[in-house]
């Protein structure tokens, strides 16, 4: 399921019907039961005013329609090709003849002049186009909204003519509408395994579907948008490529891609290593009150600052790039935990050592994380120092 839909109302009956209805503006049947808007909500649809009442909410300016059947319109008078319809529905005495299409949700004013909609697109589907036929007196408004537009209000019938112009009575609505499928998943590159000193940067790729473009995220499902998926110190980090048509229209799922980078030292033959678990933090600016601990300031001292375990100064380092903090974990490594890395973003620094369970920021083992527009960042880690022993066999 697509966690960024609000809610999927349809079922799989209904993805049946839709394949039996493309390629023709085809009547859907199926009730969404109308509400009544308060006169609050009717004023605040109006954003503009009565002199430019006609324009949505959404600033969408409508084209006037006069001629037809007595300034009735239809689907085919908007100039665009529309799979779907719901049909002309006539509204009088604050109801409408005829069910909704499924999914499709309506609000009409107290007063019967203005119009709220909101669509919600089955399982599987985007909306990849709407236009809102807002009929009353002797001409239509055509409101037309492009791909990604799944809600609007305000929309209302054009003013009647005569010496004092008033917005003119609803008396019908017709939706026009088209689909499209949602796009695939990526197909995500390989993931890599390299030693830092000769492949010093590793950029996570993966290929979207035909009409589709790739965006990375920290995290298999919500998460933080990453610009840039690379990873250009010692450790690992997962990065998950989502295929996006436009705006709310993306893959149900996500792909992920896996780098790590090995420090060549550790994995030479001839050197041997033993860890032992310690606490660190992450920059060169000592936090006060009684607990130690360390923070990093992006404003002040060098953009590579130190890591500190056990309160002593470790080959591991973190820079700021100016957008990610990359963390270098040098001879060190990160103990088996899901959120061993753990930053807090801070406008004013703490007198005192904050509990990093409770940080917000970023909790998890990446080790390139996006900043969150903060001056100060408290980096905390559950790290494994790394000390040179023997080898034995």
């Amino acid at each position: 399921m697509n966690t960024k839909r609000l809610a999927k109302l349809s079922t799989g009956l209904w993805v049946l019907a839709l394949i039996l209805l493309l390629g023709s503006c085809t009547q859907l049947e199926d009730v969404t039961p109308i509400e009544e808007m308060t006169s609050q909500e009717a004023a605040a649809a109006d954003t503009s005013g009565l002199i430019n009442a006609r324009t949505s909410a959404g600033q969408v300016i409508p084209k006037l329609w006069t001629g037809g059947n007595g300034g009735n319109a239809t689907c085919g008078d908007t100039g665009i090709t529309y799979q779907f319809t719901s049909g002309r529905n006539n509204f009088s005495g604050g109801q409408f003849a005829m069910a909704w299409p499924e999914g499709l949700t309506v609000k009409v004013s107290a007063d019967g002049k203005f119009v709220s909609w909101y669509y919600d697109a089955p399982s599987g589907k985007c909306l990849e186009g709407m236009s809102v036929i807002v009929k009353g007196g002797p001409a239509s408004n055509i409101y037309t909204y492009g791909s990604g537009v799944t809600f609007d209000e305000g929309l209302s019938s054009p003013l009647t003519g005569g010496k004092n112009q008033v917005i003119a009575g609803l008396s019908n609505l017709t939706f026009c509408f088209n689909l499209t499928d949602e796009p695939v998943a990526p197909v995500a590159g390989q993931d890599q395994v390299e030693c830092i000193e000769q492949f010093p940067v590793l950029t996570a790729t993966a290929t979207a579907p035909a009409g589709a473009t790739v965006v990375w995220y920290d995290a298999a499902s919500g998460g933080n948008l990453v610009i840039n998926p690379i990873l250009a110190a010692v450790g690992e980090v997962t990065y998950w490529a989502e295929s996006v048509k436009f705006a709310g229209c993306v893959s149900a799922e996500r792909s992920p891609v896996k780098l790590t980078l090995k420090s060549c030292n550790i994995d030479d033959d001839d050197e041997c290593f033993e860890f032992t678990e310690e606490t660190a933090w992450g920059g060169n600016s000592e936090g006060g009150g009684k607990a130690w601990w360390f923070y990093f300031d992006t404003q002040a001292g060098p953009s590579t600052q130190k890591i500190f375990a056990g309160q002593k100064e470790t080959d591991g380092t973190v820079t700021w790039d100016g957008t990610n903090l990359v963390i270098n974990l040098g001879n060190g490594r990160l103990q088996d935990d899901a959120e061993a890395v753990k930053i807090q973003g801070y406008d004013n620094i703490p007198a005192s050592r904050p509990a990093a369970g409770l940080f917000t920021t970023y909790k998890g083992r990446n080790l390139t994380i996006a900043g969150d527009g903060s001056r100060y960042y408290a980096i905390h880690l559950d790290f494994e120092v790394g000390v040179k022993v023997e080898c034995t066999d």
